[in-house]
């Protein structure tokens, strides 16, 4: 972990170079000293209530969206909750479960125990153990259907019925609680069990701590084309089970974007809009590809969004601008914060990418009304209404955007200015993400200092209105998945837009 530079904490006519050498040298040790011992997964009682400590001031007094969808009295019992689990806490696994669960409960997509910031031994548990099934599931009509398989016992195409004796709809409540997502965005919560996508799946990373292979194995009851077996089959690690994949793994493995025709249909899919440290020129793929689709007279286009959690929001902008018919005004601003400075006592247990998130003295000023009243603007991201105007080459042809509970972040932004813009029919599933808006654009993520536990925290929250609905976007095209159509490899959401298509052919 890095310690915080002292300069973010500096104060005119208040610290000199001693005291600031100083403070960097003390939060640089207690950084190195926080890190558990390698291999140690026990924990005291008083360590495991240090952690806690930690974890419920850093959301308290750095999160900005604690009661965007509940009350104070419900965030209060959350942390009260989170108590009596931790009074019962004697491994960093029991630690990391309850601190999933409590941020969970701020129904914030960004915030959860990343599986990438991890330290020591949750790390090692999470990442290396070999505790995992020895197949990738999708979730599809309240049954988990097996899309790949390390294990010759658990056909590809199975229907599983049970593992270690609980089916489905009972592991998914179970999992529930653990689940991150903005409001009452449940798609979002779904889409984390399954494997069909980048992000890990939480039959992988939680899963196996709720309920762990038994001597090493897992009993699986399954259906397979009507017969019904039962069977015995060895857990493995993540890098076992991919290496017995290799070549025949269902689950998306590229994140690159594509483009291809199809008779008198362009499919342009951007399963990302991450492309931090990427070469990767994303402007010049739109300009290609855009112009292409002018030149040749495409009448149709598919964009498929369908993986698509999020990235940089310019991007999901730029993508709307290039379809767009005429400018549009929305208001989109992520400027309402908790904080204007840092407390030093956190500053040693934070990490992020720019410390400057840490120091915002001087450009904030009070929230007065509003369901966000008693917190903090954040001056330099007020930007208030701001208008999209259209973006050379413009297409004009008809667009279609297949969108599901995976869009979360700048996904969800490109769904909701497709939706405001009202140049394209939505296919497909609801969206994760909140009308209310996402917390995030900064972020930090504290690492509690016995267990190496770490959460991701938001550090400024979209601003929003009574009146703005705890919901997600809607499909114009609602397409519920079959199991049997996804046994079967079909691509429901492009069969639904060729309907569509059918009924009303292009001009």
């Amino acid at each position: 972990m890095s310690a915080i530079p002292a300069a973010f904490y500096r104060r005119s006519g208040f610290a000199n170079s001693l005291i600031v050498a100083a403070l960097c040298l003390l939060l640089t040790v207690s950084s190195a000293l926080a890190h558990p011992p390698p291999g140690v997964e026990t924990i005291s009682a008083e360590a495991a209530m240090q952690d806690a400590r930690v974890l419920k001031r850093a959301l308290n007094e750095l999160h900005p969206g604690l009661t965007k969808y509940q009350t104070e009295a419900e965030w209060l019992a959350d942390q009260q909750q989170f108590d009596a689990e931790i009074a019962k806490a004697t491994t960093v696994t029991d630690l990391y479960l309850a601190a999933s669960k409590l941020a969970a409960s701020i129904r914030c997509g960004h915030t959860w125990t990343n599986v990438l910031n991890q330290e020591g031994p949750i790390k090692v548990a999470l990442l290396e153990k070999a505790n995992k099934l020895p197949f990738k599931v999708i979730w599809v009509e309240n049954r988990f259907l097996v899309i790949s398989s390390a294990d010759a016992n658990v056909p590809v195409g199975a229907d599983i019925l049970r593992i270690n004796g609980q089916t489905p709809t009972e592991i998914r409540d179970r999992l529930w609680p653990y689940l991150r997502a903005d409001g009452n965005s449940d798609s979002k919560r779904l889409r984390q069990i399954s494997h069909d996508r980048f992000d890990y799946s939480q039959m992988d990373i939680l899963w196996p701590l709720l309920s762990p292979p038994k001597n090493g194995r897992w009993q699986i009851e399954f259906q397979d084309r009507g017969r019904t077996q039962q069977v015995s089959v060895a857990a493995v690690s993540f890098k076992t089970r991919q290496e017995r994949l290799a070549g025949k793994d269902r689950a998306p493995d590229s994140e690159a974007w594509t483009f291809r025709m199809d008779g008198d249909l362009a499919i342009m899919t951007l399963p990302t809009f991450s492309f931090y440290n990427s070469d990767f020129d994303w402007q010049a793929f739109f300009t290609t590809h855009f112009a292409e689709l002018n030149a040749k007279n495409v009448p149709n286009l598919v964009i498929d969004l369908r993986l698509n959690e999020g990235g940089d929001g310019a991007i999901a902008a730029a993508l709307v601008q290039h379809v767009l018919h005429a400018p549009v005004k929305i208001r989109s601003e992520q400027s309402a914060t908790r904080y204007e400075r840092v407390p030093y006592i956190l500053a040693k247990y934070l990490d992020t990418w720019d410390y400057s998130f840490f120091d915002r003295t001087g450009q904030v000023r009070p929230i007065t009304d509003g369901p966000q009243k008693g917190m903090l603007e954040f001056l330099p991201k007020a930007k208030g209404e701001q208008t999209f105007a259209p973006l050379d080459p413009n297409y004009r042809g008809r667009v279609f955007v297949l969108i599901s509970g995976e869009n979360s972040s700048a996904g969800f932004m490109a769904a909701q200015l497709f939706r405001m813009a009202g140049t394209a029919t939505l296919v497909g599933q609801t969206t994760g993400g909140n009308q209310r808006g996402l917390n995030g654009g900064q972020l930090t993520w504290v690492t509690l200092p016995n267990s190496g536990v770490s959460v991701d925290i938001p550090l400024l929250a979209s601003r929003y209105d009574f009146s703005t609905p705890d919901a997600a976007i809607e499909p114009d095209v609602l397409v519920a998945r079959h199991f049997e159509a996804q046994r079967d490899s079909v691509d429901e959401e492009l069969a639904a837009v060729r309907l569509e298509l059918a009924k009303q052919p292009a001009d």
